[in-house]
């Protein structure tokens, strides 16, 4: 899920308007970044997975005939378990302007529902956002704050398990059933 995560957050930020670092790459770190903050490209996004609780599902999601054993096989896709994936997002700027567009145009990307690399579907939902930084335009001009607003979001996703079962082609009558009689 992970790779998933970062691949989705990263097209996001490209479209809503990060720009590319020097080396052409988009200004995404896992946190907790090891890198001195002075050093870090601003603006910047840090993205910090915690702990992620898993539910037994234990239930079955669909049939469906088997590729290329259409005829012989249908597959039961059977979900395990739901993983529940809390991602904490950071924007990191210093232009107040940009941060409050750019984490406007990241929200209204974001989608609500996507296919992981099984066709699984990995719901999303932004849980809370929370902003730091900035303050009275009265302050000094010349302290530069840094300015951040976090988006805890929460990735849902299932744990599947695929099952072939063979048709069932022939079966065999017995013609030959009689019913005792009651009244003998």
């Amino acid at each position: 899920m992970r790779n998933l995560i970062f691949e989705t957050i990263t097209k996001v930020a490209m479209a809503a308007g990060l720009p590319a670092g020097t080396d052409g790459k988009p200004p995404i770190y896992e946190a907790p970044v090891e890198i001195k903050d002075a050093l870090l490209p601003n603006p910047r996004i840090e993205i910090l997975l915690t702990k992620a609780p898993v539910k037994p599902v234990n239930t079955k999601l669909a049939k469906f005939a088997t590729p290329e054993k259409e005829d012989t096989h249908r597959t039961v896709r059977t979900a395990l378990d739901q993983v529940i994936q809390p991602v904490r997002l950071s924007i990191v700027a210093k232009d107040e302007n940009w941060l409050k567009d750019f984490a406007h145009s990241l929200h209204t990307g974001l989608p609500r529902s996507l296919a992981d690399r099984h066709n699984n579907v990995v719901k999303v939902s932004v849980e809370a956002v929370d902003s730091t930084g900035g303050g009275s335009k009265l302050v000094n001009v010349a302290i530069k704050k840094k300015l951040t607003k976090v988006f805890h979001l929460r990735f849902t996703g299932l744990v599947t398990r695929d099952s072939e079962v063979a048709w069932i082609k022939e079966a065999d009558i017995n013609v030959d059933y009689k019913q005792e009689d009651k009244d003998a």
